[in-house]
């Protein structure tokens, strides 16, 4: 119930583009550090918001994309296993107020510097001993090619966004079908191996099995969901409206295809055909058109490319109202990074 509510109200508020799905991870050295401190799980979800931001820009785009991030501190085997996943959207606003289509990541690049900004900030963070100086350095060079981070999941629109993000928001650390037995004294549970993808079973004292279920619990008021770029508190609904009204002058912008009675491509068609092309036959919601691709013609039409180079944003509002705005998004756009 609490899933399907925020889903709801994500839905809402987040932007309706293509979105990517990353899982940033740690190596085991460090799970132990952090199993003591807390505090260091906020940082690893503000270090994976920095290295998708830079890494997003690091063709020379100055675009700012929206970030949800979602921590999860447990393993299937309910060991202490730290990873954050993100939600980024394929591209951002930029300076112009203008989007940025920007569907690939460099996966080197992403490793390289989500080891950098997070055992920078470690290190920052313990104790200044020549032990500790040694720990982060032998980390780096173990770890040559970087931190793993997995960012195969591709989802099209904002309502699968939501809902596969979702899941993760209220997964428990395991969940009761997997557990086999309790005989008052032990439980076994079962879960599946990342290595050999097969069924491990465990058993465990209820003591111990008890100890390792509260070790997830996060510590009293921290949010294990953060906002950052456009989905930050104070910038994403005026980020959100901007975008969104990229649509109103979508069809606008796209009229080659008028015919000589002054009927756009999308009238002709439902005067021909009795049916509307951008209305999904599935879920009747009027769709976005992005790209429009020929075999012999190539790129005809790419949203990124050809959509108007500026939104003026409603200027039937206050002129004050709209300023404040307007300098919200700079400061979202060069450096806000919310929580």
């Amino acid at each position: 119930m609490y899933t399907d509510k925020w889903v709801e109200k994500t839905v809402n508020k987040i932007i309706n583009v293509s979105h990517r799905h990353l899982v940033f991870t740690i190596p085991e050295q460090l799970r132990g550090i952090i199993f003591r401190d807390r505090s260091l799980i906020k940082v690893m979800m503000d270090c994976a918001a920095k290295t998708a931001l830079e890494v997003l820009q690091a063709s020379g785009s100055k675009a700012v994309p929206g970030i949800l991030a979602v921590v999860h501190t447990f393993g299937r085997g309910l060991n202490f296993h730290p990873h954050v996943h993100v939600l980024i959207t394929e591209g951002g606003l930029d300076g112009d107020k203008k989007w940025q289509k920007i569907p690939f990541l460099p996966y080197a690049l992403l490793r390289k510097k989500w080891q950098y900004y997070l055992l920078t900030e470690i290190k920052a963070r313990l104790p200044k001993t020549i032990f500790n100086s040694r720990f982060i350095d032998q980390l780096f060079k173990n770890n040559g090619a970087g931190f793993y981070v997995n960012g195969a999941s591709k989802m099209t629109s904002a309502l699968y966004a939501a809902r596969y993000i979702g899941r993760y928001i209220a997964r428990p650390a395991l969940a009761e079908h997997r557990i086999i037995s309790y005989n008052g004294k032990e439980v076994v549970f079962e879960y599946q191996a990342h290595e050999s993808n097969k069924n491990v079973f465990c058993k465990l004292k209820v003591i111990e099995f008890i100890y390792l279920l509260i070790s997830h619990i996060a510590p009293k008021h921290f949010k294990m969901v953060r906002h950052y770029g456009l989905y930050a508190r104070r910038i994403k609904s005026f980020a959100k409206k901007l975008v969104e009204g990229c649509r109103v002058f979508l069809q606008q912008s796209f009229n080659f295809c008028r015919g000589l009675k002054g009927l756009s491509w999308r009238e002709r068609l439902i005067k021909t055909f009795g049916r509307d092309p951008l209305i999904c036959p599935k879920c009747h919601i009027e769709m976005e058109l992005w790209w429009i691709w020929h075999p012999k013609y190539g790129n005809i039409y790419d949203f990124s490319r050809d959509q108007p180079c500026c939104y003026e944003y409603e200027k039937d509002q206050k002129a004050t109202k709209g300023k404040t705005e307007q300098k919200d998004l700079q400061l979202c756009l060069f450096s806000v990074w919310g929580g």
